[in-house]
């Protein structure tokens, strides 16, 4: 469920960077941008970090909702597609090479991969609940919130390196890759 949300997801995402955007849309989406921007401006890293959480942990916790938190993503997927268009826009590189480009820092995979767990988690609900297994699955969905949670606020960190040292916010590549073997090994294994 996790790989078809994810999949599904930065389809959406690297799609609505090429959708086209009208100048009123344009401007509004800059304007939202900028909005998020001056929120944090100038008010130290640990700020950034709070904002960027507060905004990300109230998209991810609704997407958890069943059925709701696929539409959620969709929703959220495109908006966050067509503002880094806009983004890219000023900068005169193409939206999806833009896109593409923002994975160079591994805020970008850990946040987008966080909202796909909590769409899936949701969705194992569903599923649960048409298997009667529903009170088994509560136990998972609520460690899998935990989990969440504590993804988007190290994604929210990740992302505010960028501005205080893009070197070390690429370094941060290394422990996000450990992190992602040791839960494909732990995944395999529990599996077998």
């Amino acid at each position: 469920m996790f790989a078809f949300a994810l999949a599904i997801e930065l389809a959406i995402y690297f799609a609505a960077m090429a959708y086209p955007i009208g100048p009123a849309e344009q401007q509004a989406l800059q304007q939202q941008a900028q909005s998020l921007v001056n929120a944090t401006i100038g008010q130290g890293p640990l700020v950034a970090v709070a904002g960027i959480f507060a905004n990300n942990v109230r998209i991810a916790l609704l997407e958890m909702i069943p059925v709701v938190g696929a539409l959620i993503l969709a929703a959220v997927s495109f908006s966050t597609g067509q503002v880094i268009q806009v983004e890219a826009m000023s900068t005169s590189i193409p939206g999806p090479v833009f896109g593409l480009f923002l994975f160079v820092f591994p805020f970008a995979i850990v946040e987008l991969s966080s909202y796909a767990l909590a769409v899936g988690s949701g969705s194992m609900l569903v599923v649960a609940w048409r298997r009667r297994t529903l009170h088994e699955e509560m136990r998972v969905f609520i460690l899998e919130a935990g989990v969440i949670i504590v993804a988007v606020l190290v994604a929210a960190a990740m992302e505010t390196m960028v501005d205080v040292n893009m070197v070390a916010s690429i370094a941060l590549w290394l422990p996000t890759a450990l992190v992602i073997a040791m839960i494909a090994f732990y995944g395999r294994r529990s599996r077998s």
